[in-house]
């Protein structure tokens, strides 16, 4: 198991043409949102105390694109001569982690603009937004057809090639129905819109991540289940919420993504509480049951009940605000979660996040 221990930090700037340059060195601060919908996930940075001609650099659009490598170095396991060079096994969760590391890339996107100011009389910064496939967003377009006896995945296709010239390559691709349709059909218009057609015809939601077109299915887990807990970077208790799913803080950790899957200790979930007015519509008892793996409330009005707890403890990520500090305290990711099979009403901003 990895520890979490020495922060480990960088940041690039890099361009098409010319050398890019890392400033992993500077105080950084920033946060980074990521929505269970089409829109692109976009990430604020302030870097503090550069050079004028580095401020330049940036302002003056030398550089497209930034990447932030973030998590913790851990500390590497003792290892005995004999055992150098020897192959091991490694669990699961051990995947793409080196020598109790773990650390990886946590935003790759598109500079959108970039501001300067100054925090005081002494400390300067710049100011740059970015986001996760934009080009491809709002550049993508299309203009073909395809002939009689095309299948969705003859639609998906279509759609990635014309993806190709912004470096969108094919992440989690969803299962395609065999259905074979009689007539051709005709597309012209952004790429964007025939990927929400094509999702919704498969019962699923779309976004751009790192560099990758993710499609993906309700209740299809991008990866298993990540254990939180105090040793693994759990901060605070769990929080059971009414239209906002189960609300989770954690250390950063590059293995957790949306759609994957986080273990709670069922027990310390700290539960909703219900206001004295809610107790009194419902007119009766308020029993918890059992229903698919969950426990749910029963008496309430549908708006009112309590997110879902799972009974196993494992729940799928639906949203995620990354924030951090070089130089500081935060270095959290804050998650909105929702249990398997779950039959939770959600409020409406909600559903706007997690692209309902």
């Amino acid at each position: 198991m990895s520890q979490n221990w020495m922060r480990h930090f960088e940041l690039q700037l890099v361009s098409e043409n010319k050398p890019g340059i890392s400033l992993s060195d500077f105080k950084v601060t920033f946060d980074i949102e990521r929505n269970d919908n089409r829109w692109p996930a976009t990430a604020n940075f302030k870097i503090y105390n550069l050079s004028p001609e580095t401020q330049n650099r940036i302002m003056q659009r030398e550089f497209s694109k930034i990447i932030i490598i973030a998590g913790y170095d851990g500390i590497a396991p003792d290892y005995t001569r004999d055992q150098v060079g020897v192959e091991r096994q490694l669990e699961p969760e051990q995947v793409g982690q080196t020598a109790g590391s773990n650390f990886g890339v946590l935003f790759s996107g598109e500079i959108r603009f970039a501001v300067t100011g100054k925090e005081n009389i002494t400390d300067s910064w710049i100011s740059i937004q970015a986001c996760d496939g934009e080009q491809a967003f709002y550049n993508a377009f299309i203009s073909a057809n395809l002939q009689r006896g095309y299948t969705k995945r003859d639609v998906y296709n279509l759609l990635m090639d014309n993806l190709k010239p912004y470096g969108i390559v094919p992440g989690v691709v969803p299962e395609f129905p065999s259905v074979v349709y009689p007539r051709g059909a005709t597309f012209y218009g952004p790429v964007r819109d025939y990927l929400s057609t094509l999702a919704e015809d498969l019962q699923a939601t779309w976004q751009f991540s790192y560099g990758r077109l993710d499609m993906i299915q309700k209740d299809v887990a991008t990866h298993t289940a990540v254990v939180l807990n105090a040793d693994t970077g759990l901060i605070g208790m769990p929080q059971q919420t009414i239209g906002n799913g189960v609300n989770i803080r954690c250390l950063i950790n590059t293995r957790i993504h949306l759609h994957g899957l986080v273990q709670l200790d069922q027990a310390s979930v700290y539960r909703a509480e219900l206001s004295g007015d809610q107790v009194v519509k419902a007119g009766g008892p308020l029993r918890e049951r059992e229903t698919n793996g969950n426990l749910t409330v029963s008496g309430l009005a549908q708006k009112e009940n309590p997110a879902n707890i799972a009974t196993d403890g494992v729940y799928i990520v639906r949203y995620i605000m990354i924030t951090g500090d070089t130089r500081g305290k935060a270095w959290y990711m804050d998650m909105a979660c929702e249990a398997r099979g779950n039959a939770d009403v959600n409020s409406e901003s909600t559903l706007v996040k997690w692209g309902a």
